[in-house]
């Protein structure tokens, strides 16, 4: 196997002037937004909004960047296949973990000589890429000794701490293949039980856990809890609430996913620039969930 490995990494935001400054989609740059701090472009002086930002990703239709929201890594490299010969890409020896999820691949001939053909058994999986693929170099144009072929692997982690992540990832990769309604369920799926998870340990501080468990059951459902409790909990913490667009789209989402749960589908179709504004409301309100559990750690650690 044959190649040169190029880089592995998270897709950064470019600034929208300049388009040269590009701004890591960190944990520190979503605090900053949250907590009102301005940010500028160190090249124009741009002052940009972390919201419009990243919502820009949906309508690039580019999946590195799409995935890159919510922590999607994209490995470049570059193989030399053979025409009329069988290349075995092993993604495992190119440092991508055995355990990854892989989301996308893509293969371009940087050359003449052949075309990549991905090879399968007699029944293809159509939702599931392996870590080991296999390459078919199938004559194309004017024939030479090997043709670099440029690759790029869209994947993500996984692991027991982040079964809930893999919900909004889930809801992404269903983006890129334009099935709108499947991003509905594991979007909502990932900030409602992040949030109850959330709220269950806050309040087990204060009561047994089973009495817990009804409140947030029976009585302050993911709806209260959305747009009662967590404002409550994050200003008695000292930290920003969750902006009013993004509460405002979850609660949007929930509705949607209200519909398909109990009616197999929604009132009106869903449209490209509406699921874009949901899912990466999720992926806000995610991290705006997690950085708010640092701070409660943070006020639990001082008392």
């Amino acid at each position: 196997m044959k190649y040169d490995l190029l880089h592995t990494e998270i897709y950064q935001t470019p600034c929208p002037e300049c388009k040269e400054i590009s701004f890591p989609i960190t944990s520190e740059n979503l605090s900053n937004y949250f907590h009102g701090i301005v940010m500028k472009c160190p090249k124009c002086g741009t002052k940009l909004d972390w919201w419009s930002l990243l919502l820009r990703h949906f309508d690039w239709d580019f999946p590195s960047y799409t995935y890159a929201i919510v922590g999607g890594y994209t490995t470049s490299l570059r193989i030399y296949m053979k025409a009329g010969e069988i290349f075995t890409l092993d993604l495992e020896k190119i440092g991508i973990p055995k355990e990854s999820k892989i989301l996308q691949t893509s293969y371009t001939p940087n050359g003449t000589g052949l075309f990549p053909v991905e090879l399968h058994g007699n029944t293809p999986s159509r939702h599931f890429i392996p870590n080991v693929i296999n390459l078919y170099g199938r004559p194309f144009g004017e024939q030479v000794e090997e043709t670099p072929v440029a690759v790029q692997i869209n994947w993500a982690e996984k692991s027991e701490e982040n079964e809930i992540w893999e919900n909004i990832i889930n809801a992404v990769e269903a983006f890129t293949v334009k099935n709108y309604s499947a991003c509905v369920i594991p979007s909502n799926v990932s900030v409602e039980s992040t949030l109850n998870n959330l709220m269950t340990e806050y309040f087990s501080a204060f009561s047994a856990k089973d009495r817990v468990d009804d409140f947030l059951s029976n009585g302050a459902t993911y709806s209260y809890q959305l747009n009662i409790l967590l404002p409550l909990i994050a200003h008695n913490s000292g930290f920003p609430k969750i902006p009013d667009n993004i509460r405002g789209n979850l609660n949007k989402l929930r509705g949607l996913r209200n519909s398909l749960a109990h009616r197999g589908k929604t009132l009106k179709q869903i449209d490209k620039k509406t699921i874009s504004e949901l899912i990466c409301s999720a992926a806000f309100g995610l991290s705006y969930l997690n950085l708010l559990q640092e701070k409660l750690l943070e006020v639990n650690k001082l008392q």
